[in-house]
């Protein structure tokens, strides 16, 4: 049975995302986004004192900001007015035992991307996940929660682009500012990302690659069955994954291409998805997020515009009317919004946040490039 909750709004608390972290700041406005939830506990430090200062600057008791996420998920599964939910937005090798840790006490998961740092501490979350019928478990993949995303989604299960034959995304970015990284200054530059202990399995592969896989498989209800990968490092002595090249099989025979990379020289963000079916095609491109391409394989090339006319869909998603920006916070809040519903509900009414299935298909994937960059050859997913 699902964990009956009743107040108005749910009691979050949160570790990670402290002092300096970008993300930590994205995931605390939209939780807050839509009134579903109040911020009441966290650990954002590993130092003692700066979680305890960060935690009172945003207006939490000082008792209920913690030295580390296991004395928080003690204490306040003790507590009447504990926490319902926990926002995990740490980096990726710790996203695992932290959730599992919550989850033994019955305290529903919000986590941040990746599912976790490879595919034995997926596998392991997965179990846990499904072992506690207490609890429900959220995944921060953001684009998915884009309106035309969901646009998307919604026209290729309507048949809208017929059956899905080739797939081809990319994500790119430019961590190193448009500097030369060596051995000196790689950690200064990449930070924790150059130590696999912290990022896990694959730096480009955990941190964006994640991100194109899964808008791959959620937009089209795919999954891959085979691939194979080139998996490449920056450097002889920056053994930091920057690059990966990978074409993949899906399961109804439809082919495609992941490209993804950290180190692309004025990259910015650079998020596109292109799908094409035996009727037409989609295109999405993040940096131009409120238009949807639609090019049907006979007539005119048609743009949807996020909540007008001929894309009603996204309407369920926008807060914004249309011809006015709407974008990357509003995704986040989609997800903390949509996961709020799904607890307060016994219906059988759809939800389109990601959760632990396609967590662990991200974790499939990404393990299946590893060792098909190693093996040089294709391997199953």
């Amino acid at each position: 049975m699902l964990q009956k909750i009743k107040p108005k709004k749910f009691k979050l608390g949160i570790v990670g995302g402290g002092p300096g972290s970008w993300i930590g700041h994205v995931h605390r406005i939209s939780s807050r986004y839509d009134d579903k939830y109040e911020i009441v506990a966290g650990v954002f430090s590993r130092s003692v004192d700066k979680s305890r200062k960060f935690g009172q600057s945003i207006g939490l008791d000082k008792s209920r900001c913690y030295s580390n996420y296991k004395e928080m998920s003690e204490k306040e599964a003790k507590r009447k007015d504990g926490i319902n939910v926990v926002a995990i937005m740490t980096p990726p090798s710790s996203h695992q035992i932290i959730a599992e840790n919550f989850i033994k006490k019955n305290i529903h998961v919000i986590s941040d991307k990746p599912f976790a740092g490879n595919l034995e501490q997926g596998k392991k979350l997965y179990k846990a996940i499904k072992n506690n019928k207490k609890i429900k478990y959220a995944l921060t993949h953001n684009y998915s929660s884009y309106p035309m995303v969901r646009e998307a989604k919604n026209l290729v299960e309507k048949g809208k682009i017929g059956k899905v034959e080739y797939i081809n995304v990319e994500y790119i970015q430019d961590w190193t500012d448009g500097n030369k990284i060596s051995k000196t200054n790689s950690k200064k530059v990449f930070k924790w990302k150059v130590d696999k202990k912290i990022v896990g399995v694959s730096a480009v592969l955990n941190e964006i690659g994640s991100h194109a896989y899964h808008l791959a498989i959620y937009i089209t209800g795919l999954k891959g069955e085979k691939l194979i990968a080139d998996v490449s490092k920056y450097s002889k002595d920056v053994k930091m994954d920057n690059n990966a090249q990978v074409f993949v099989n899906f399961n109804n025979g439809a082919k495609g291409i992941v490209w993804t990379c950290v180190t692309a020289k004025g990259g910015v963000y650079g998020l596109r998805i292109r799908v094409y079916g035996s009727k037409g095609s989609l295109e999405w491109v993040q940096n131009d997020p409120n238009y949807l391409k639609f090019n049907p394989s006979k007539g005119a090339v048609k743009f949807l515009e996020r909540g007008y006319t001929k894309a009603n869909f996204s309407k369920k998603f926008s807060r914004v009317k249309f011809g006015h920006p709407e974008g990357y916070l509003d995704a986040f809040a989609n997800i903390y919004k949509e996961f709020a519903e799904y607890l307060k509900t016994n219906t059988k009414k759809r939800f389109y946040f990601p959760n632990e299935e396609e967590g662990l298909e991200t974790a499939k994937f990404i393990d299946a490039c590893k060792k098909s960059s190693l093996k040089k050859q294709w391997v199953k997913i």
